[in-house]
């Protein structure tokens, strides 16, 4: 194994980008005005990797060179600590990456591995061909779209999320809130939004409202039971909540929130 270990100093919150087909990248907080990183695996891999930086961006690319010796020889794992608000978009073939830092946007693009975003983000984009992903707090729009893999959301303003196969946990949705899913169970634990769209081929769906909204329903279910849980609530409306949910095979339940 070999370490090649880069530091360079920035101006503003950075511009990050990373891509490599096959390691793990960890995108983590560090010392305000500079960016260092840390490339670990082959002496092969790690020397014919690219790393462009200037004063507000840096680049990493993994190396286009096939391996001699191993298949495997192309992995390289990637460490970056950055100030916070950088701009971060990673894309890998095999791995899982991890997110660190409170950041201005997450694009990840990742054909297999796991995908975690432990802080603060204004904007989340993930595309996923096989994995789970785990959200923590997106303050403006969060996109998900995967094929394989469970999804959790803690806390998110807008969100989209679609999947072919998993389960979909979305935690409180304060915005507008799509969801689909071929196969799976979806679960939304509190939503405040104005309009929230459900649709599941196969899965069963529960829903969590948050009190005091005037609730316009329109309900579909070929094959399920449906179950209406909300607690009247005596106090005054505040506001009109749009939900449409559409289950071919499920069992379909309404909760009321605190």
């Amino acid at each position: 194994m070999t370490d090649r270990v880069v530091t360079f100093d920035v101006e503003d919150a950075p511009r990050i980008e990373v891509g490599i087909p096959a390691g793990d990248v960890v995108i983590r907080s560090g010392r305000p005005g500079q960016v260092k990183v840390v490339l670990s695996g082959s002496s092969e891999t790690v020397d014919g990797a690219a790393v462009d930086t200037t004063s507000d961006s840096l680049s990493i690319r993994g190396s286009s060179q096939k391996p001699r010796r191993r298949l495997f020889g192309r992995r390289m794992d990637v460490v970056v600590s950055t100030p916070d608000a950088a701009s971060i978009t990673v894309q890998v073939g095999s791995g899982d990456t991890r997110i660190r830092v409170a950041a201005r946007s997450v694009d990840i693009d990742s054909a297999r591995g796991d995908i975690r975003i432990e802080k603060d983000v204004q904007d989340v984009r993930v595309k996923i061909a096989s994995g789970d992903v785990y959200v923590s707090q997106v303050d403006r729009e969060l996109t998900v779209g995967s094929a394989s893999g469970d999804i959790r959301v803690e806390k998110a303003m807008d969100a989209t999320v679609k999947t072919a196969s998993g389960d979909i946990v979305l935690g409180r949705i304060d915005g507008f809130g799509q969801v689909k899913s071929a196969s799976g169970d979806i679960r939304v634990r509190d939503f405040r939004g104005p309009d929230l769209d459900i649709s599941t081929m196969s899965g069963d769906v529960v829903v969590g409202l948050a009190p005091g909204r005037t609730v316009k329903t329109s309900i579909k279910t070929l094959s399920g039971d449906f179950r209406n849980k909300i607690e009247p609530s005596a106090d005054d409306k505040t506001g009109t909540m749009a939900l449409n949910i559409s289950s071919f095979s499920g069992d379909v339940t309404l909760t009321s929130t605190k």
